[in-house]
């Protein structure tokens, strides 16, 4: 699946809630999501993932157990105006096992992260809002392109709010808050 998103900072979810629901929209998920992110160690630096605009992550979300993999694809980024992610998401049963066989084979947790998320679905796209702990609550909306979701932003009156490409990393950041490292 190709994964194409924006964020929208400080956002009044209340209102854009409303919004949505009125819409059509249904609620898909509220609760928590924990983050755990893999990498292989910095002593085999063409073999990083990261380094390569490549993504492993192990996320909790809610009773659900997913690992995912994904790959950047700048190019779209700059032709549409969104971050744009190759991703594979496979349920697991057991997140705990599943990273013993990770570290097993030589990768280890890189960072990790948690937050609320309630999330709304609608059309074919997903307005999931996300809450960190220091971070004012932000909307990410995916869809099929963006100019699909550039038309979502006008439709709920969202053209006046902060536009933002990129991942959580850069959100932390953004805020002066640091990321969450493992050594």
């Amino acid at each position: 699946m190709l994964e194409k998103e924006i964020k929208i900072l400080e956002i009044d979810k209340d209102v854009i809630v409303a919004q949505l629901l009125e819409l059509g929209a249904e609620k898909t998920f509220e609760g928590f999501v924990h983050d755990i992110y893999y990498d292989f160690p910095d002593d085999a630096p063409k073999n990083k993932m990261e380094a390569n605009g490549r993504m492993f992550r192990l996320r909790q979300k809610g009773e659900e157990h997913i690992y995912t993999i994904k790959n950047k694809r700048k190019k779209i980024k700059k032709a549409e105006g969104v971050v744009a992610k190759d991703e594979h998401e496979t349920p697991i049963s057991n997140i705990e096992s599943f990273a013993k066989v990770l570290e097993k084979y030589g990768m280890s947790k890189i960072r990790e992260k948690k937050k609320h998320r309630v999330s709304y679905a609608l059309d074919g796209m997903e307005f999931d809002f996300d809450i960190y702990e220091g971070i004012p609550e932000f909307l990410e909306i995916e869809g099929p392109d963006g100019d699909t979701i550039q038309q979502w932003v006008v439709k709920l009156g969202l053209e006046k709010y902060e536009q933002m490409l990129g991942g959580s990393r850069k959100i932390f950041k953004h805020y002066g808050i640091e990321y969450m490292y493992h050594d």
